[in-house]
Formats: structure tokens, C-alpha cells, sequence
């Protein structure tokens, strides 16, 4: 019973703390912000065709990466394929091998 108390105690200092900490970062994030809006609005004609651009950029190394990949795993696959059609038929269960393909082995 004791040891629940104090773990109690604990749990709620360190949630008192936490909560500080999130109002002081709050509080600094506001600041922040005000003190940096003059700047992204003198800036804006610059910084917003460079965020357009950087952003259409990303997009584009992203997709095309994308798809070379996915074109990169088709052609692998179809490599693994082909390289497995090359080794011989598959084995048919019943069917002798020299017998031909019309004849059944087993007259069931």
C-alpha cells in the first residue's frame, strides 16, 4: 500500500513536469513565431518560389526513384523466371517420361 502511494506521488510530479515543459515550449514556440513572421513576410517573394520549387523537385528524384525501383524488381522477376523456365519441364506426377502425352498411364 505504501509503495503504490509513493509510486502515486512520482507519477504525478512527473506529469506536473511534463506539463511544465510543454507550456515552456509553447510559450517559446509563440515567441518564436512572432518574432519570425516580419522576416517570412519581407522573404515571402523568395521563399515561396523556392518552397514550390524544392517541393516539385523532391517529387520528382522521389517518383522517378519510385518507379526505377519497381521497374528494377519486374525485370529481376522476370530474370528469375525465365532463368527457372530454362532448367528443364516440370515434373508431372504419373507420367512416365517417354511416355506420350495423349496416352493416360493409369486407367483409373
Amino acid at each position: 500500500m505504501f509503495f503504490q502511494i509513493i509510486q502515486g506521488v512520482f507519477t504525478g510530479v512527473e506529469a506536473l513536469a511534463l506539463l511544465a515543459f510543454a507550456g515552456i515550449t509553447l510559450g517559446g514556440s509563440a515567441v518564436g513565431l512572432a518574432l519570425s513572421t516580419p522576416l517570412f513576410i519581407l522573404f515571402s517573394p523568395i521563399l515561396v518560389p523556392a518552397t514550390i520549387a524544392t517541393t516539385l523537385l523532391t517529387t520528382g528524384f522521389t517518383t522517378s526513384g519510385g518507379l526505377g525501383m519497381v521497374a528494377l524488381r519486374i525485370f529481376w522477376k522476370l530474370f528469375k523466371r525465365l532463368r527457372k523456365k530454362g532448367k528443364g519441364t516440370p515434373k508431372i506426377p504419373g507420367l512416365a517420361p517417354g511416355a506420350p502425352d495423349s496416352d493416360p498411364v493409369s486407367g483409373g
